[in-house]
């Protein structure tokens, strides 16, 4: 599974992370028709698809906790991608 990074936002910021997984279907001449997001406690997720990418919409959690967040993208021909990454919750 690839690591997208590591990010910081304030436990008051809602930010929107994007994952494009076209790169790896057009080559496969599919397409990504469903994404599950998972996460560890503390922190909110929305997500919604858009084409092939993941929209992953951030909030909340705790000051000086690192969450990590997983995207599980399933194409119509039946593969499955995850990718991942990690927000850290830091008050400036």
């Amino acid at each position: 599974m690839p690591a997208l990074g590591k990010f910081t936002q304030q436990p008051q910021e809602i930010i929107d992370y994007t994952i494009d997984f076209g790169p790896w279907v057009v080559d496969r001449n599919d397409n990504v028709v469903s994404i599950a997001v998972t996460s560890d406690v503390g922190i909110t997720v929305t997500d919604s698809l858009v084409g092939n990418e993941a929209k992953v919409v951030v909030s909340g959690g705790t000051n000086g906790t690192r969450y990590k967040i997983t995207v599980r993208a399933t194409t119509a021909a039946g593969l499955v991608k995850e990718a991942e990454f990690w927000v850290r919750i830091k008050e400036v």
